[in-house]
């Protein structure tokens, strides 16, 4: 991962020469997201505890040795029958090795490893089906924040555009009135309309520029970087389907890694409501040693055995440590049912306040086109009389500022579908990219 993401940051400077696409932007993020790493590394724990619980199925296989050399040799004395002098006689060896090899193997558990394995197993699922929806999560986030920049730069376009005309219009004004054709409370009526228009383009130029450093962050790149958004909002179309069908809940990653951390958790108390029961295991055990003494009798001596055996734990008095451990198990395993059953819950109303907000923004965008038709119909009109001498300049931009306007709405509606379709997909259970 260290050298993926070394070769990713060296590759920055060719990757954004060029404009980036959604794509690309989507892919990186799952790279170099920050919010990528919470569901991995609960992965890299759970893949832990499942190799733990099936070395507790599997044989444990011990091994020691040991050096010993006696400094100061112990002695016991002998009485002569003969003489009753006292004869000593040392004990303790000049050097001395052991070493052994020790298996060991449960044998019967009542299901405490049984359900160990099963436990660590749906937790691992726990996490993979969190990482795809953290996956998916990512797709969305990246979406809203490309998106984003793309609309703010249309707005800021029609902002620029719209202090253009009045800028325009302000200087036709002051000129006509030196000749004459318009009065003092004309021009000031342009002057305002033309100052007007500059807050509004100095927030939407903060407002991109904030936006593209959000997108820069999310994607794990420096914010000194030049990124360029390739496209525009038209060319994107995210399909929802409002059919009830549509929806499977059981396709949800959140609803099924809830649903196997649940199962986790009940494994984990059938570990410690069985705890009460004896566990039988088994050893095999093979003994080496060798050591050499100052004795007449057998200075060298090496040796090896090898021993069988059985053992039986049988817990009698915890003074209520185990049927503790169980009862807290317990309330996990229900707090973690009780918590599926509220995402569930949740889930249903996700998809039905999705379902309103594509409806609402389908609508919007709608009439939103139908805004910018009809603007552009009147500023042609208005063109037209225009050259024909029947309204004025001031008609005349107004006509144009309303059509940039309209397209001001129209983009925010585009986006607002465009964003509302993609979290109806993630409510129904699907993936939220579909371009």
């Amino acid at each position: 991962m260290k050298t993926l993401s070394l070769i990713i940051l060296l590759a920055l400077p060719t990757l954004f020469a060029s404009a980036l696409t959604l794509d690309e932007a989507i892919a990186l993020a799952k790279q170099r997201s920050l919010a990528q790493q919470p569901p991995r590394i609960e992965q890299q724990r759970t893949r832990g505890q499942l190799f733990e619980a099936w070395s507790n199925a599997l044989p444990q296989i011990e091994g020691n040795i040991g050096y010993q050399r006696a400094l100061r040799k112990g002695k016991i004395f002998f009485p002569n029958p003969d003489t009753g002098e006292l004869t000593p006689f040392e004990l303790d060896q000049n050097n001395a090795v052991q070493a052994g090899v020790t298996l060991n193997q449960p044998l019967l558990t009542f299901g405490r490893v049984s359900a160990g394995v099963r436990g660590a197993d749906a937790a691992m699922k726990a996490t993979q089906h969190a990482v795809v929806q953290q996956d998916r999560q990512t797709e969305l986030d990246v979406m809203q924040r490309f998106w984003t920049v793309l609309m703010l730069r249309d707005v800021v376009a029609a902002r620029e555009l719209s202090l253009t005309v009045s800028d325009s219009s302000l200087l036709r004004a002051q000129r006509m009135r030196d000749v004459g054709l318009m009065s003092d409370y004309d021009v000031l009526r342009v002057r305002v309309q033309a100052q007007n228009q500059r807050p509004l383009l100095d927030r939407a130029r903060s407002d991109l520029q904030i936006a593209e450093l959000g997108l820069k962050e999310y994607l794990g790149v420096p914010l000194d970087t030049t990124v360029t958004v390739d496209g525009t909002l038209a060319t994107f179309a995210v399909t929802a389907d409002l059919a009830p069908e549509a929806a499977d809940f059981g396709a949800r990653e959140d609803l099924s890694s809830l649903r196997e951390y649940a199962h986790a958790r009940q494994h984990v108390y059938t570990i410690y409501s069985n705890a009460r029961w004896p566990v039988l295991g088994g050893q095999l055990r093979y003994a080496w040693q060798w050591q050499d003494n100052d004795w007449e009798m057998n200075p060298r001596n090496e040796n090896s055995a090898w021993y069988a055996g059985l053992s039986l734990n049988v817990p009698i008095w915890s003074s209520g440590a185990i049927s503790g451990k169980a009862m807290q198990a317990r309330a996990d395993w229900n707090h973690a049912q009780w918590t599926l059953a509220q995402a569930e819950r949740g889930a249903r109303l996700q998809l039905e306040s999705a379902r309103n907000d594509f409806t609402t923004a389908t609508a919007n965008e709608e009439a939103a086109t139908l805004a910018v038709e009809l603007a552009e119909q009147a500023r042609r009109i208005a063109q037209t009389k225009f050259g024909q001498g029947q309204i004025t300049t001031l008609e005349l931009d107004a006509a144009q500022l309303d059509e940039l306007t309209a397209r001001v709405s129209l983009a925010d509606a585009t986006y607002r579908r465009l964003l509302a379709s993609a979290q109806l997909r993630i409510a129904q259970g699907r993936a939220p990219y579909t371009n």
